[in-house]
């Protein structure tokens, strides 16, 4: 382009035609600025080149085109594959040295298989490839499907006919309607019911034949209370119990049930005994729907989808979405880790990601810990320098992305979380990879907004991190029925040393976390030796848990971890402290944090037997300002180790009670000092400025600042606008 512009410039100035050459000149910069050059509305750019795509395109189409042209025979393309495929085309015949976006125009993308990019589709860090909204515009890929034509049987219920769901193409356990999601009818309607007991092996029953040994049979079988559960339910097989045990949920399926002895066998097993819980509910049970608006059934067995519309919807009218069997990824990134082949500089920004399922096989479902054997609506396998930026992640079955192996410097930035079966981002995998080339580390998780989580599986972290090292999580806004806000860790153990190491946990605001069935273990979690990970400058507020067990911590250290260190932080109202740690930690440093308003307790040790005759080395607990209305300081009734150092800290109980330390031995101040600990640390008023609205800063003659503490801002946590 500048070549022919400075091709007219000099044939004004070498014959004089001056009026002539500048309407030419005028020509060809209004062609320039409007896109419209011998190709007509394509759109060319020095600093880039861009593709379209639009629900009403042709994969036949140039794809350069905005907009379908009047005689329609140009135009965007219709899919992603489409675009995909010119944009190969484009690199192997050319040396392209500037940005590649393909722009999808405004819509709703109803996919029917995964979006796959291979390494051919990388760009070059002067030539990433962009997928994004068409500016202005916002489009939506979404793995649902419309469901039309419903028809009122005389019971007020609102039902239609799916063929390819009798068939058995087709099941879901996720739908929407209108934006929103709705739930199965569930029994019984509020609470839980508790398991009975476990039966023993009768060598010559039915029990004896479906399962192996008495630990099998512990984890796939017990007996009920008369009426929880009845063999005459509709599609009994369809039904799901689900067990609450702990910090996770077990989803399980009838295979048997005797109704004489109150006993029912599952078609497969928990991970514990389902003795190990405080109770379950029953999920999927058709006789339940009438008197829960807002419910809907899927019967398999004869193709029918059932819904009991709440007061004042119209299902003539009604958008009703479900996702499509087997769609768990939209988007599939397959690098070929093993041959070093990598899919890179790859973006996807200001896309909405919509309707992924969350599928249960025959066996049911149980995970160990987190959720993170469910999919993600996006997979990432042998990514590096790849970015989703600016996208919402909405009414996702699951997880929503997934840096499974061999990912390099990906940024997660700016997006939206919202409506999510489980969490919103995996890092690594939970096995200790055996090749450097495997390891997925070094990815920037930052300023987004992660809302309505765990609404599906309750036992998921908002952000985890598995075998992974050097990655940054960084002013977030975290809230949701999860067990944890950020996991960082996958091993219960000291040795051998996993690749979990140096990772920042910093200036994210968590709060009103875990106000589901299960609570929260904690907001912040970590698991197993991770030296040079830092946990710091992050605001946690209102942290629930539920009658059944105690946890509820602002910050926890959990079994193994060594080497990290916790600075800066201030945890305001966690129902189980500020602070926890399993006893068998050893060599963390948790220093200059406030811990303020804990209900049950302020601090907890807690935990495992150390391993073998491993004890634990100890902490150094410093610097920080503990403070309470309610409950004991410490949870614990007896201290397992004194090889810890715990000193100058600032200790206050507002009811004006005496400051004593651990439930049974209650030691007065002075006989904890006595015991090596807290021999600089005061019992005094920090004199915080006002905490319950927001305002953390000392006033002038705060006891902390002579004990060294420096005052933590907390202006700058969250996202960044």
């Amino acid at each position: 382009m500048r070549k022919e512009i400075k091709h007219i410039i000099r044939r004004i100035l070498h014959n004089g035609r001056f009026l002539i050459g500048l309407l030419l000149l005028s020509m060809l910069l209004y062609q320039h600025a409007t896109g419209n050059l011998e190709n007509g509305d394509r759109y060319e750019s020095e600093d880039k080149i861009v593709f379209f795509i639009s629900p009403m395109g042709n994969d036949n189409w140039s794809g350069r085109i905005a907009d379908i042209e009047a005689a329609q025979t140009d135009g965007p393309f219709a899919t992603l594959e489409g675009a995909r495929d010119a944009v190969r085309v484009l690199r192997k015949s050319t040396n392209v040295d500037v940005p590649v976006h393909i722009q999808l125009r405004e819509g709703t993308y109803f996919i029917d298989a995964s979006f796959i990019l291979r390494p051919e589709d990388s760009g070059s860090e002067v030539s990433p490839t962009i997928y994004e909204s068409y500016p202005n515009e916002r489009a939506t890929i979404s793995g649902g499907r419309i469901i039309r034509n419903w028809e009122e049987d005389k019971k007020g219920l609102w039902k239609v006919k799916i063929p390819e769901v009798k068939s058995g193409s087709w099941y879901f356990r996720q739908l929407y309607v209108d934006g929103n999601r709705r739930y199965r009818p569930r029994y019984p309607k509020e609470g839980l019911f508790r398991v009975a007991n476990l039966p023993s092996i009768d060598k010559t029953s039915w029990m004896a034949q479906s399962t192996s040994d008495e630990g099998e049979l512990a984890k796939r079988a017990f007996k009920y209370e008369e009426g929880n559960i009845q063999a005459a339910w509709s599609n009994i097989e369809d039904v799901e119990v689900v067990i609450s045990q702990f910090w996770r949920e077990s989803i399980l399926k009838i295979q048997t049930i005797d109704e004489d002895e109150q006993l029912v066998l599952f078609t497969g097993g928990s991970i514990r005994p389902l003795t190990w819980s405080f109770g379950y509910h029953i999920e999927n049970v058709f006789e339940e729907i009438y008197d829960e608006p807002g419910t809907w059934y899927l019967d398999k067995a004869n193709g029918v989808l059932y819904y009991h519309p709440l007061p004042g919807e119209d299902m003539t009218r009604a958008e009703v979405i479900a996702p499509k069997s087997g769609l768990n990824q939209l988007i599939k990134l397959e690098g070929d880790v093993a041959q070093a082949g990598f899919v890179q500089y790859t973006s996807f920004q200001n896309l909405t990601f919509s309707h992924t399922p969350w599928e249960i096989a025959s066996e049911g479902y149980a995970c160990p810990q987190a959720e993170i054997a469910l999919q993600a609506a996006i997979l990432s396998d042998g990514a590096h320098h790849c970015t989703v930026r600016g996208c919402d992640f909405k009414h996702i079955g699951a997880w929503c992305i997934d840096l499974r192996k061999g990912c390099r410097n990906t940024d997660i930035i700016g997006n939206i979380f919202t409506d999510i079966g489980a969490g919103a981002v995996k890092i690594g995998e939970p096995k200790v990879c055996e090749l450097d080339i495997e390891e997925t580390k070094e990815t920037l998780v930052s300023d987004n907004y992660l809302r309505d989580m765990g609404k599906g599986a309750l036992g998921a972290a908002g952000i985890w991190i598995g075998q992974s090292s050097k990655n940054v999580i960084s002013h977030n806004d975290i809230t949701g029925s999860l067990m944890w806000a950020v996991s960082v860790g996958w091993t219960w153990s000291y040795f051998p040393l996993q690749r979990t190491r140096d990772n920042i946990v910093e200036f994210n605001y968590i709060h009103e976390l875990g106000a589901g069935r299960l609570g929260t273990h904690g907001a912040i979690y970590a698991l197993g030796t991770s030296p040079g990970t830092y946990i710091r400058n992050n605001y946690i507020r209102d942290v629930y848990s539920n009658e059944h067990w105690g946890a509820g911590e602002g910050i926890i250290l959990d079994n193994g971890c060594f080497g990290i260190i916790v600075e800066n932080n201030i945890v305001y109202n966690a129902v189980a402290g500020g602070y926890g740690s399993n006893y068998n930690c050893a060599g963390n440093f948790i220093h200059n944090n406030i811990f303020l308003y804990g209900k049950k307790y302020q601090l907890t040790v807690y935990g495992d037997q150390p391993q073998g005759d491993q004890q634990p080395k100890g902490e150094v607990f410093s610097r920080n300002i503990v403070v309470w209305r309610e409950g004991p300081l410490i949870k614990e009734k007896d201290w397992p180790s004194f090889n810890t150092l715990w000193d100058s800290n600032i200790y206050f109980n507002e009811t004006g009670e005496p400051v004593t330390f651990l439930t049974g031995k209650r030691y007065t101040f002075d006989q904890w000092k006595e015991k090596g600990l807290d021999r600089h640390s005061v019992v005094a008023d920090p004199l915080l400025v006002d905490p319950d609205n927001g305002n953390f800063s000392l006033k002038p003659g705060s006891p902390a600042l002579k004990l060294g503490f420096k005052p933590i801002d907390i202006s700058s946590v969250g996202p960044r606008k």
